[in-house]
C-alpha cells in the first residue's frame, strides 16, 4: 500500500493548503498511481519511469527553487521558513509562486538504479531543503535500498507490512504483529500501529474504483479553486527558434547565445574568447551543421569583418551561403582548396606569435599585432581527416598559442568511430588543451568521450556541453534557418 498511502498524503495536502501554500513534483515509478492526482492545482508535474526528461527537469526545477529559495533568505534577512511562511502569507515575495515544495519519489530503488546520477543531487536536497521549505518524500520496499547518509535525513519514517520484518529500522517485534495480506497497515516510529487511509471523499470505501475516485476528488479541487494553480515543470524545447533565444540573451553578457540550458532553462553562452575552440561530436541530423550555421551567424552579428574573418570548411556543403559578404574569408568545398587556404593562414599567425620585442604590457592586451581574429568552422571533420592527408595538421602546434594570436577552431564529426578518432593529431590537441565539448545523438556502445560521458539518442539540437569551468549540461540549441 506505499503508493496508495502516498497518494492519500498528497490527497490530505491538497484538501487543507492552497495551491499557493504547497506543490508537488512527483516522480511515479511505482505503477502510475500518482497520475490520478495530476488535475490536482497543487501538482507541477508527474513524471513516469520512461518520461526521461520530465524526471531530469523535476529534480532540476526543484533545485531551481532551493538555489533561488537560499539566495532570497540571505538577500532578505529570512532567519527560518516559518517566518517566511508568515511574510508571504502577508503578502510579501509576491513574485514567489512556490511556498512549500515537495519532491516525490515513488519507488526510490527504480530511480537509483535507472537514474544513478540523481540520488546525490536528490540527497542533497533531502540534506539542504528542509530549512528552506522543500520536502523529499520517497518510498522503498525495503530499508536497504536507502543509502544510511540519506536514511538520517528522513525525519518522518512510517513503515508498512515488511517483505521480511526483520529488517524493521523501527522495531523487529513489533513489525512481525503488523498483518499480513492488510495493506495500509503498519507502524509509525513511536512503535503505534496505523492504517492510512484512501484518497477519496464519496463517502465510500471501496478499492476497485480507488484511481478514478482519486481523479474525481482531483477534479473536485481543480474546479473549487478559483485562483491560479502552481507553476508546471518546464521541459526544454523541442525545437527553439534563434529569434526566441535572441529574446531572452542577456547581450551584456560575453559569449554568443547557443541556447539553453536544462537546469535553469536560461541561455548558454560560448565564449570564444576565453575558450578558442570547440569540439562538436554528433549522428547524422543531430542538429552539427545548424550549430555552425548559428555559430557563424552569431559571429557575423556581433563582430565587423575588421574584427572577425571566416574560413568554412564544408564538403558536403551544408553550410553553402549560409554567410556571404566581407566577413567569409574562404569557404572550403574539397581537401584541396581547404589546403591551399590554410597554408596561407598558417604563415600569416605565424607572424602574430610574439617576438622578443614584444613588450610585457603588449602581451598583456594583445597588441603587439593587428588584424581581425580568424575563425575556422569545420563541418563533417571525418571527411577532412580521411585518406592520411588532413589539411588542419598546417596549425597543430599553432592550436595552444590560439587566444594569443587569434585563431578559433569549431569542429563537428560523427559519434561514428569515435574511439580512434580521439587519437587523430589535431583532436587529440584539442583535448589536451581542456577545450569545450557538445556531445550530441549518439550510440551509447561508442564509448566514453568526454571523462566518462557517453553518447546517448537524443532530439534533434540537444546535447550535453562539457567545460572546465561548469561542469556537464544538457542544452537546447537553437535552430537558425538555413539559407
Amino acid at each position: 500500500g506505499k503508493s496508495t498511502m502516498l497518494r492519500s498524503m498528497l490527497a490530505s495536502l491538497a484538501l487543507t493548503h492552497t495551491p499557493r501554500e504547497v506543490q508537488f513534483f512527483c516522480l511515479d515509478f511505482g505503477g502510475g498511481a500518482l497520475r490520478s492526482l495530476e488535475a490536482l492545482p497543487h501538482m507541477s508535474g508527474v513524471a513516469g519511469r520512461r518520461d526521461v526528461e520530465a524526471v531530469r527537469r523535476t529534480v532540476a526545477e526543484v533545485v531551481a527553487i532551493l538555489d533561488d529559495r537560499e539566495a532570497r533568505f540571505a538577500q532578505h534577512g529570512i532567519d527560518s521558513v516559518a517566518s517566511y511562511r508568515r511574510r508571504r502569507a502577508a503578502g510579501e515575495f509576491a513574485d514567489d509562486p512556490f511556498g512549500d515544495v515537495f519532491l516525490v519519489v515513488d519507488g526510490w530503488n527504480t530511480l537509483r538504479q535507472e537514474y544513478e546520477e540523481l540520488e546525490q543531487t536528490i540527497t542533497n536536497l533531502a540534506n539542504r531543503g528542509l530549512g528552506f521549505g522543500v520536502h523529499v518524500v520517497i518510498t522503498a520496499v525495503r530499508w536497504a535500498e536507502i543509502r544510511i547518509n540519506m536514511r538520517d535525513l528522513l525525519g518522518t519514517k512510517l513503515e508498512l507490512r515488511l517483505g521480511d520484518p526483520s529488517e524493521s529500522e523501527i522495531d523487529r517485534r513489533t513489525a512481525q504483529n503488523v498483518p499480513v495480506g492488510s495493506p495500509g497497515r503498519g507502524m509509525t516510529r513511536d512503535k503505534l500501529h496505523f492504517l492510512a487511509a484512501i484518497s477519496r471523499i464519496d463517502g465510500r470505501r471501496d478499492i476497485d474504483d480507488l484511481t478514478e475516485a482519486s481523479a474525481a476528488l482531483a477534479r473536485h479541487v481543480a474546479e473549487n479553486w478559483p485562483g491560479r494553480p502552481a507553476p508546471k515543470v518546464r521541459l526544454l524545447p523541442r525545437k527553439l527558434p534563434v529569434s526566441e533565444l535572441l529574446r531572452i540573451a542577456d547581450r551584456s553578457v560575453p559569449g554568443l547565445p547557443i541556447g539553453v540550458n536544462e537546469s535553469a532553462l536560461a541561455p548558454v553562452y560560448l565564449d570564444l574568447v576565453n575558450e578558442p575552440h570547440l569540439t562538436v561530436f554528433g549522428d547524422s541530423e543531430c542538429g552539427k551543421t545548424n550549430l555552425l550555421r548559428l555559430i557563424a551567424r552569431g559571429i557575423v552579428e556581433r563582430y565587423t569583418p575588421a574584427e572577425a574573418r571566416l574560413v568554412i570548411a564544408d564538403y558536403r556543403r551544408g553550410l553553402l551561403g549560409a554567410v556571404e559578404g566581407d566577413h567569409l574569408l574562404d569557404y572550403a568545398p574539397s581537401n584541396q582548396v581547404f589546403a591551399q587556404g590554410l597554408a596561407s593562414i598558417r604563415s600569416a599567425l605565424s607572424n602574430r606569435l610574439p617576438g622578443p620585442d614584444v613588450t610585457t604590457a603588449q602581451l598583456r592586451d594583445r597588441s603587439w599585432w593587428k588584424g581581425p581574429d580568424l575563425y575556422i568552422l569545420v563541418d563533417d571533420y571525418d571527411l577532412v581527416a580521411s585518406g592520411g592527408n588532413n589539411p588542419l595538421s598546417a596549425l597543430h602546434e599553432l592550436l595552444p598559442q590560439a587566444r594569443d594570436i587569434g585563431l578559433h577552431l569549431i569542429i563537428t564529426r560523427r559519434v561514428g568511430g569515435v574511439a580512434r578518432a580521439l587519437y587523430e593529431p589535431v583532436l587529440q590537441r584539442l583535448r589536451e588543451l581542456d577545450s569545450p565539448g557538445l556531445l550530441m545523438s549518439g550510440n551509447r556502445e561508442e564509448g566514453a568521450v568526454f571523462g566518462t560521458l557517453r553518447p546517448s539518442p537524443q532530439p534533434p539540437g540537444r546535447g550535453t556541453l562539457v567545460r572546465r569551468r561548469d561542469g556537464q549540461q544538457l542544452i537546447q540549441t537553437a535552430w537558425s534557418e538555413p539559407t
